[in-house]
C-alpha cells in the first residue's frame, strides 16, 4: 500500500533524472559556465527555486499524510486481518498535517516575496543597461560575507553600491487624496515612508555594505577606494521631505542620476583594478541555477 501511493511520485522523479542524464550523457556544454559572471537576482533566483523544491516537498508529504489512514488499514486488509487507526495516533496524524500546511503557507509567502525581490532586481538592471553606453562599468549580485549587493556601478565619479528593495503598493483608495500618495515614498533623513508603515532598516543596509565593499576594495587594489551606498525602490515615487543621509533614487531616473552623484574621482587604471576585483566576486564557481 505504501508503495502503491508513492510510486507516482517515485515514478515522476525517476523519469526527470533518466531523462537530464540520457540529454547529458557524453555531451557537455560547449562553454565554462563557473568562469561565467552573475546575472541580477541570482541569489533571489537560487533562493527561489529552493522554495519550489520545498513546495515540491510539502506535497509529498501532505499526501503521503492524507493516505496514511488507509495505507494502515489497507496494509492490515491485504493480510486478511481487520484493523482500524488506533485513536492514540489521531492527534498525531492531525499536527503532522496542520504542520505541514503552515510549512506550505509560510513557504509559500517567502517564495512570492523572493518572486517580488527578482523582478525588482531584473527591473534595476534594464534601467541600467542605459547607464553601460556612457561607459560606466555594471556588475550584479556581488558575492560578500553572508551577504550580496544587488549592483555596483563602476565610473569616473565614483563607485556606487545600489541595494534595490521590491515593495507592494497598497491596494487602490477610493479617495483622489490617498489615490496620488499610494505610490510616493517620503524620505526624511535615514527614514523611508511608505504609505502604510515606515522602514529604516534599508539606509542602514545599504551603508553597511558599501562600507564593506569599501573596506574590501581599499584591501585588494592596495588604495583607498570609497564605496558610495544608494538605494532604489522600482515602481514608487520619491518625494525627498529631509535630505537623507544617501542618494534614494527612483529607479527610471538611475541613469541620468548616477553620473551627477558626487563619488570619489578615479582615473582609467584605478577603474580598470576595480572592475578587475569586480569581476572575480561576481564569478559563478557553479553550475547551479
Amino acid at each position: 500500500m505504501p508503495a502503491a501511493v508513492l510510486l507516482p511520485m517515485l515514478i515522476f522523479v525517476g523519469v526527470i533524472k533518466l531523462t537530464l542524464a540520457a540529454a547529458g550523457r557524453n555531451k557537455r556544454y560547449p562553454f565554462d559556465v563557473s568562469v561565467s559572471h552573475r546575472v541580477a537576482g541570482q541569489s533571489v533566483l537560487s533562493e527561489f527555486n529552493d522554495k519550489s523544491a520545498d513546495l515540491f516537498g510539502h506535497l509529498i508529504m501532505l499526501t503521503f499524510l492524507f493516505n496514511l489512514p488507509f495505507i494502515y488499514v489497507g496494509a492490515y486488509k491485504l493480510l486478511g486481518i481487520e484493523k482500524v487507526m488506533p485513536w492514540l495516533l489521531v492527534p498525531f496524524y492531525v499536527i503532522g498535517i496542520i504542520y505541514i500546511l503552515v510549512k506550505t503557507i509560510r513557504t509559500t509567502k517567502s517564495r512570492n516575496n523572493l518572486r517580488l525581490g527578482l523582478e525588482a532586481e531584473w527591473f534595476v538592471s534594464s534601467e541600467l543597461h542605459n547607464i553601460e553606453a556612457t561607459g560606466y562599468k555594471v556588475f550584479h549580485d556581488i558575492q560578500c560575507e553572508k551577504f550580496n549587493i544587488d549592483h555596483l556601478v563602476v565610473g569616473p565619479n565614483g563607485v556606487f553600491a545600489i541595494e534595490t528593495k521590491g515593495k507592494r503598493k497598497p491596494t487602490n483608495s477610493k479617495t483622489t487624496a490617498k489615490k496620488s500618495q499610494e505610490h510616493v515614498v517620503n524620505v526624511k533623513g535615514k527614514i523611508l515612508e511608505f504609505p502604510n508603515y515606515t522602514d529604516t532598516n534599508i539606509i542602514e543596509q545599504a551603508t553597511r555594505q558599501a562600507k564593506w565593499a569599501t573596506n574590501w576594495l581599499t584591501e585588494a587594489t592596495g588604495e583607498k577606494i570609497a564605496v558610495c551606498p544608494v538605494v532604489t525602490i522600482p515602481g514608487w515615487f520619491v518625494k525627498i521631505i529631509t535630505k537623507p543621509i544617501l542618494p534614494v533614487i527612483a529607479t527610471k531616473t538611475l541613469s541620468h542620476q548616477i553620473p551627477k552623484l558626487y563619488g570619489q574621482q578615479l582615473c582609467q587604471e584605478q577603474i580598470k583594478r576595480i572592475t578587475h576585483q569586480v569581476k572575480q566576486k561576481t564569478l559563478r564557481t557553479d553550475n547551479l541555477i
